[in-house]
């Protein structure tokens, strides 16, 4: 069993769930988020978005509507989609190495080029980025590489790793 959150029964506001449905109601979900810890699941009876089949290693345009000392804030404009929508662009992802100061870095109005590398359509946040993807981002689990033992600690083993 899992939760549909007001948010999920359907696109737009919803003022009344139980106006909507009712209980022994057929319907149709898709799992959005799984919490084995918490034994949560939660659900959705919204179409899935265009940011949620976003591929993380293509570039968007973009256009910075905010800047916080956190990081700033993009509209950004899927390509090859009518789809547009703002996310928030931390500070580790501005670019590489240290920021210290965003606003120095960023301006309202800037256009920038942003890759999704994340949606959590729960709380329907976009994270954004605007670094290069890392090596690793496509890695294929089912894959084994090569590795050097570089350190041991009693919570674990770090790891060198050669990509085949």
């Amino acid at each position: 069993e899992g939760l549909v959150h007001v948010s999920q029964v359907r696109d737009g506001f919803v003022e009344n769930v139980s106006s909507e449905l009712n209980v022994g109601q057929e319907v149709k979900v898709r799992v959005i988020s799984v919490d084995e810890t918490a034994n949560q699941l939660s659900l959705s009876m919204r179409e899935q978005g265009p940011f949620a089949r976003a591929d993380p290693s293509e570039w968007h345009s973009g256009v910075v509507t905010g800047v916080q000392p956190f990081g700033v804030f993009v509209e950004v404009t899927l390509s090859g989609e009518n789809a547009t929508g703002e996310g928030l662009v931390h500070v580790s992802q501005v670019r590489d190495g240290f920021v210290e100061n965003v606003s120095s870095e960023l301006n309202v109005g800037q256009e920038v080029k942003v890759r999704v590398i994340s949606v959590d359509e729960t709380a329907n946040q976009l994270s954004l980025s605007m670094r290069e993807q890392g090596p690793f981002a496509r890695a294929d689990p089912s894959e084994w590489h090569s590795g050097v033992v570089t350190g041991v600690q009693p919570f674990g083993v770090f790891v060198e790793v050669t990509l085949s």
